[in-house]
This record gives structure tokens, C-alpha cells and sequence, in this order.
């Protein structure tokens, strides 16, 4: 007896949403083919917006934002992307980066442990210093996933800004930092 494997759902790792007068109060999520409940933990908290629609995790080192939208409007929101926004002056992903003439990003240190420690890269992955940050691309299972690190006080110290999957919106990603080196974070 054979088997036949169910096709992916175009909507595998989307998400709906329950709003209720504008505030997100239910989250599902499309996993294996089926919408699965996501409970709404104490330390997130979701919003709509104009750009889409926003979760935001708070723990001890800060906040990670993340940014869902619905491109062709039937309802199922996909991950655009997250940034983070550390507590000030937490010292969690620090790096510092040496660049070649043409932006190619030629060595990679990471903040661990209270000492700068040598970081190589994957071979799937590449870093270039483009528009002002620092961007990681790298293949995984077929995808593009990006990081994009800033040094918005231009102090040498790089911070994880942005990371995502699929085509970089480098736009929007500056809009992003700009933003918040308005609010007082500082990169």
C-alpha cells in the first residue's frame, strides 16, 4: 500500500487573525495543513496598523517587533519582518566588522561572554557593508533569510537591527532605524 503525500498549503506558516473593535484578541496559525490556536502570552502584545499587523515579545534584554502582512488581502498574514529593540545598554548582539574597499565585510567579531570573540561565516552565508549596514544573507532550505546590523551612533559596535526571509526591503528597513533612533534608541 502506498501513501500519497497531501500537498503544502499555499498557506503553511501564515497567520489569521480575530479582531474585535480593532484589538487582536485570537491568533492562528496554518502548521502542517491545519489552523492551530496560538495563545497570546503575557509578554506579547499585537496591533494593526496601516503597514499590517504588529506583535510585540518583551523579555530582559528588550523587545522583538515583528511585522505581519496580507499582500493580496484574502486574510492569511505572512512574516515581512522582525527587529529588535534592545533594553539601553544591554550588551546582547554586539559585533564589529572589518571592510574591504568594495564593502565585502573581511573579518566578524561577536560581544560573548564579556570579550570580543572571531566569528566566521557559514558557507552559505555572505556579509557586505551596503547603504550605510552591515547585510548577512544566507541560504536555508532554499530560502533567503537577511540580518541587517546598524551603527547608528557610528561608534564601530554593530547592532542586530532586522532579520527576515525572502526579497530585502532595504527602504523600509532604513525607514525602520530611522524611526527608532528618533525614539531615543540608539544603534
Amino acid at each position: 500500500m502506498s501513501r500519497k503525500s497531501a500537498a503544502a498549503s499555499p498557506f503553511e506558516g501564515g497567520y489569521r487573525f480575530t479582531q474585535i473593535n480593532g484589538a487582536i484578541t485570537g491568533v492562528q496559525e496554518m502548521e502542517k495543513g491545519r489552523w492551530k490556536n496560538e495563545k497570546i502570552d503575557r509578554n506579547e502584545s499585537w496591533s494593526t496598523t496601516e503597514n499590517g499587523i504588529i506583535k510585540t515579545e518583551t523579555d530582559r534584554d528588550g523587545s522583538e517587533v515583528t511585522l505581519y502582512v496580507d499582500t493580496n488581502g484574502d486574510g492569511v498574514y505572512f512574516e515581512a519582518y522582525s527587529w529588535k529593540r534592545p533594553v539601553a545598554g544591554a550588551q546582547d548582539d554586539l559585533y564589529r566588522f572589518g571592510f574591504a574597499a568594495d564593502g565585502r565585510v573581511t573579518s566578524i567579531q561577536e560581544w560573548d561572554d564579556g570579550r570580543w570573540e572571531v566569528e566566521r561565516p557559514d558557507r552559505n552565508e555572505t556579509y557586505v557593508l551596503q547603504d550605510g549596514l552591515v547585510i548577512r544573507t544566507e541560504m536555508e532550505k532554499g530560502r533567503v533569510e537577511w540580518t541587517v546590523f546598524a551603527d547608528s551612533n557610528g561608534d564601530g559596535t554593530w547592532t542586530e537591527l532586522a532579520d527576515g526571509k525572502g526579497a530585502l526591503d532595504l527602504i523600509g528597513v532604513k525607514s525602520l532605524l530611522a524611526g527608532l533612533t528618533a525614539e531615543g534608541l540608539v544603534y
